[in-house]
């Protein structure tokens, strides 16, 4: 398991181990829906997050998503690539009552990629790419995004997020996701 996914993982456990001692303010959840990328067309991405709400205004928060996976040609080479990643990112905004919060993200995200090009399989993490399938590999990303509580400890959440400059065979394209997420609010 590479280093990146685990280092995600423990801070997702221990996340949750802290919570289940000091509940106030902590969440988890899992969220679904699609990634686009120029050209390349859309995909069903997936992920899971957890995250402590600081205040009524600002959360910090960890996630990994699979992003989704494409297929095409490259210079007559066919390539398949199934991108994920671990982030890390601040949410500031609004709540509107007790149940309604609107928010913009701003976020740190480490890319790994399983693809295939010309045959042969290439694992890409961190910054250890030796190959193009996948060069810029750490970046900034952000969205805009709304919640809502249905029950004191039950949420929704609708988000749009773009991640920018990512560059896959190559070229430099960009991902745009939108996602659907229900949380668990500890306290």
């Amino acid at each position: 398991m590479p280093k990146t996914y685990r280092t995600a993982i423990a801070a997702l456990i221990g996340t949750l181990s802290f919570s289940a001692a000091h509940a106030a303010g902590f969440y988890t959840g899992a969220n679904v829906g699609a990634s686009n990328i120029q050209g390349l067309g859309g995909s069903a991405s997936a992920g899971i997050y957890a995250g402590y709400a600081i205040d009524s205004w600002f959360s910090v928060e960890a996630g990994y998503n699979r992003l989704g996976r494409w297929s095409g040609s490259d210079q007559g080479q066919p390539y398949t690539n199934v991108i994920n990643n671990v982030d890390v990112s601040l949410t500031a905004g609004p709540r509107f009552g007790r149940r309604l919060r609107v928010y913009g993200r701003l976020g740190f995200v480490d890319w790994s990629t399983i693809g295939t090009s010309g045959g042969g399989e290439h694992r890409v993490t961190g910054r250890s790419a030796q190959n193009d399938i996948l060069e810029e590999l750490h970046q900034e990303f952000y969205g805009l995004g709304v919640s809502y509580r249905l029950r004191p400890h039950i949420g929704l959440r609708l988000e749009y997020r773009i991640y920018r400059a990512m560059a896959v065979n190559g070229h430099d394209l960009d991902i745009n996701s939108v996602l659907l997420g229900a949380t668990y609010h500890f306290g």
